[in-house]
């Protein structure tokens, strides 16, 4: 380690060396005091710090002092004083004034908390230069980056004079590398396997998943966490007496590798005995045993008497005894290997909160905090009530964190002030962007949308989109607060017109729609709401030459019309091709012509250009359109249970929606799905989501129909072509067969799956916004009432015909045994323009006719 210095006296020496020239001088009174060498500071200014002034009688002891008072200021590198007759001379050196701080190689400690820590040293730019901070600094990081386990790592602080008495500081580091655990040893257990000990540590051996995860780092605070981790696993086993007898590290000589080696005392193990609740319990004894979640004679648990201390403290802290005290006394017997408890009650006093306050809501109304409060201004603290309103703020989404703190208010023992504090984020998105899905191409899309509008907490959002699948135009606007009971009230007005699509298109019809609603929520209690709304939809549907028979049919039962027409040559009786008379090649003048393309009058040299039908064409209707204009009624139920609303980690939603076209619609129908969803935290970041949705309609118009495939179904199969199909009415007219038959949908619709969330080795705010999955799931959609005409479909390559109702019924009606599955791999990440997904799934059992895809994407918002 090297050390550049300015000024190398030392302040001790220099006091003494001055004191020593001074002692030999007699008494004598001082009539005038000089400081010779200052450059910034002003000697009036240096003479209010000496106890000297003219006419004072001084003495080597006095001089002596006022040297001690000059160095205490902390000011100067060197002081000396001198005599020349009654004028009394003191001779500095400035200590310099630090002009600039650079750091250079700092990674892991942040620019930010480096430069504070430095100020609380006194060295910033300004401070005066004190060289002795600069050892503690170099010290005092090095100890920092050794506790993280990088035990090369170097820190050098360089100075460099600059004029008018200023220096600058250079801090260079040298971070290394953080050892590798290479071996840990564990000496004296028989009840746990070194492997389970091993797999309880934070710290591990280096292996081959330790590329990834890193957690073979060495580091005290991961090796203290891991010593504890093993006092756990024995005290929740009831080794009440265990002992860690050692532990030590060892560091191989190139600082890269750790030994660890811990020796155990295991003791014996104990039970539970008695358990008394005593001090001022305030309740019956029947209740606060009711909280015990053990029995007597149960193997003792340390964890178990945690979580009874931690369930009083809650019950007491929820009737407003916010800091009620319980100790736990264990009386251990070594005969009888009992461990008696006895929980030691403090209530104290009964706590109300005098005031709730808000801070880091720059931009949100504090109305808006202040509704979701369940704890209330003037009412008893309570634990339930304070947890509580902190979920409901997450909930909102407004805030990136939300922290509660109680603070006590001063001479006053029985009130509490909330301190509530929130980091805001964005609550909104102002898109103008180009995005590209599998299911939709190339979209382009602006749009405003704001869940927080002004700080108000109403949600409003503008959306145009455009693709080569469909345009969509959406004004919606939503109140959570209409009313002050929390009735939530919202409207909205869309247009939505799709577009035929060779490339994207799974139907070979459109749809044109517009339409507007207005809708209601109340909410049950903290997690149950309803809802209740009027929409009224105006579609055309407009369909191409190809479209099936299952859309023609419908259309024309519910006044639906022809608009365009087809043609073909048909059959003789005997089945054969009437299509025989040949039309010859010509020009545009009417000459036939030959090969070569030119004019002939050889009849033996006429090209045929294709046969023309030898009897008249038959015609039939191919192309479709019809109006419906529907008035519905939707009802709704969700119940939320969720930790936030973006990469939740914790609880669970359902959700049951019902749609109802009410009497004086051109079409009736009714159509109930059912969505829900539940994450379990499995520990180290890892998170099970298991999740389903269920869907009925009856008599649900094709374009209202529920379809499967791909994102948010069973990826693996391409979007929406599971399910029911049907040929064109082209190839039913001319009775062949067709190979691409169109996907309608079903009124059934059954989807399941789970994900394991997985972690990212990584830290950094960006990580919130990405999240890696492993799934498993299935979907399919069913057509269980097979409402379509008797007619005749030609399906296999013999032109073989079935009948179009035995044919659904045979093949789309409700079996589990034509679910498709699907198993794979994919990550989510919000970006500013919506939600970037990929995965890869490899389907486990498509069948003859899937449209399979292994790799599958979406960039940008899709409707």
């Amino acid at each position: 380690m090297q050390h550049k210095h300015l000024f190398m006296p030392l302040a001790l020496v220099s006091a003494m060396a001055s004191a020593q020239q001074i002692y030999a001088a007699d008494d004598f009174i001082v009539q005038d005091v000089k400081v010779n060498g200052l450059v910034r500071l002003a000697p009036e200014s240096v003479a209010t710090m000496l106890p000297i002034t003219s006419g004072d009688r001084v003495n080597d002891s006095a001089t002596a002092n006022a040297i001690r008072t000059l160095y205490a200021t902390g000011l100067f590198d060197d002081i000396k004083a001198s005599q020349d007759g009654n004028t009394l001379i003191f001779t500095v050196v400035e200590r310099p004034v630090i002009s600039k701080i650079e750091l250079k190689g700092n990674k892991l400690i942040p620019k930010e908390a480096l430069e504070e820590g430095l100020k609380k040293m006194g060295l910033a730019e300004g401070e005066v230069l004190k060289k002795s901070a600069l050892q503690i600094v170099e010290t005092e990081l090095e100890q920092q980056y050794m506790q993280q386990g990088r035990y090369d790592a170097d820190v050098r602080v360089t100075t460099s004079a600059k004029p008018n008495n200023r220096v600058d500081l250079l801090l260079e580091f040298s971070e290394g590398k953080a050892a590798k655990v290479f071996d840990i040893n564990i000496i004296g257990n028989t009840i746990f396997k070194d492997a389970d000990i091993k797999q309880a540590f934070a710290v591990k051996e280096s292996g081959w998943a330790s590329v990834v995860s890193r957690n073979d780092r060495y580091a005290r605070e991961k090796m203290a966490a891991s010593l504890e981790a093993l006092r756990a696993m024995y005290l929740n086993k009831g080794y009440i007496n265990f002992n860690i007898a050692n532990s030590s590290l060892n560091l191989s000589e190139d600082k890269k590798h750790v030994f660890i080696e811990v020796s155990v005392d295991e003791g014996e193990q104990f039970k539970f005995g008695e358990t008394k609740f005593l001090g001022d319990a305030l309740y019956p004894a029947k209740d606060l045993e009711a909280l015990k979640i053990y029995k007597d004679a149960d193997i003792y648990s340390q964890e178990k008497v945690n979580a009874v201390k931690q369930l009083l403290l809650r019950k007491y802290g929820n009737a407003g005894y916010y800091f009620a005290e319980v100790n736990v006394v264990p009386q251990i017997n070594n005969e009888t290997k009992l461990v008696d408890l006895s929980y030691y009650i403090n209530p104290g006093q009964q706590v109300t909160v005098r005031r709730i306050n808000f801070t880091g809501n720059s931009k949100t109304e504090d109305s808006v905090l202040r509704r979701e409060m369940r704890q209330m201004e003037g009412a008893l603290a309570s634990n339930e009530k304070i947890d509580l309103s902190k979920v409901r703020l997450e909930r909102t989404g407004f805030f990136k964190t939300v922290d509660v703190k109680p603070v006590r208010v001063p001479n006053a023992p029985d009130q509490v002030d909330l301190n509530v504090s929130v980091e805001e984020q964005h609550s909104g998105t102002s898109t103008l962007a180009v995005g590209f899905s599998q299911s939709g191409g190339v979209t382009f899309q602006a749009g405003l949308s704001q869940t927080n509008f002004l700080g108000t907490g109403n949600s409003v959002s503008i959306d145009l989109s455009r693709s080569e699948t469909q345009d969509y135009y959406n004004l919606s606007v939503t109140d959570p607060y209409f009313t002050i009971d929390g009735v939530r009230r919202g409207y909205n007005m869309y247009y939505r017109k799709t577009k035929l699509d060779d490339d994207y298109n799974v139907n070979n019809y459109v749809t044109d729609s517009f339409g507007g609603g207005i809708n209601f929520g109340y909410p049950i209690d903290e997690n149950q709401s309803i809802s209740a709304g009027l929409n009224i939809d105006s579609t055309k549907v407009t369909t191409g030459p190809y479209v099936s028979t299952y859309v023609r049919d419908y259309l024309l039962q519910n006044g639906g019309k022809s608009t365009g027409k087809g043609s073909y040559c048909p059959n003789d009786a005997s089945g054969n091709a009437q299509n025989t008379v040949p039309v010859y090649l010509t020009d545009s003048n009417g000459n036939y012509l030959d090969s070569d393309g030119k004019i002939t009058t050889d009849s033996t040299k006429y090209v045929i250009s294709y046969y023309s039908c030898a009897v008249p064409e038959v015609t039939y209707d191919n192309e479709f359109e019809g109006d419906f204009l529907t008035y519905n009624l939707n009802l709704g139920w969700s119940y939320n249970t969720l930790n936030r609303p973006m990469f939740p980690t914790n609880g669970m939603s359902h959700r049951v929606n019902a749609e109802i076209a009410l009497p004086g619609s051109d079409v009736e129908y009714q159509k109930v799905t059912y969505d829900a969803q539940a994450f379990f935290p499995l520990g180290k970041d890892f998170v099970l989501r298991g999740y389903g949705k269920l869907g009925y309609g009856n008599d649900l118009p094709f374009y209202k129909n529920f379809y499967a495939g791909g994102f948010g179904s069973v990826r693996g199969y391409d979007n929406s072509t599971l399910g029911p199909k049907y040929p064109g009415v082209t190839y039913s007219e001319t009775e062949t067969r067709d190979h691409d038959p169109e996907e309608v949908g079903g009124n059934a619709l059954v989807q399941f799956g789970a994900e394991l969330v997985l972690p990212l080795p990584f830290k950094g705010d960006w990580t919130r916004q990405v999240r890696p999955v492993l799934f498993a799931e299935g979907a399919q959609v069913f057509d269980t009432q097979c409402d379509v005409p008797t007619g005749t479909l030609y399906l296999d390559a013999n032109n073989k015909s079935v009948d179009a109702k035995q044919y659904c019924q045979d093949n789309y009606g409700f079996d589990m045994n034509n679910m498709r599955y699907s198993v794979g791999a994919g990550f989510t990440w919000i970006t500013m323009i919506g939600p970037l997904s990929l995965s890869y799934a490899f389907p486990m059992n498509d069948k003859a006719g899937d449209d399979t895809k292994n790799i599958q994407f979406e960039i940008g918002r899709t409707f």
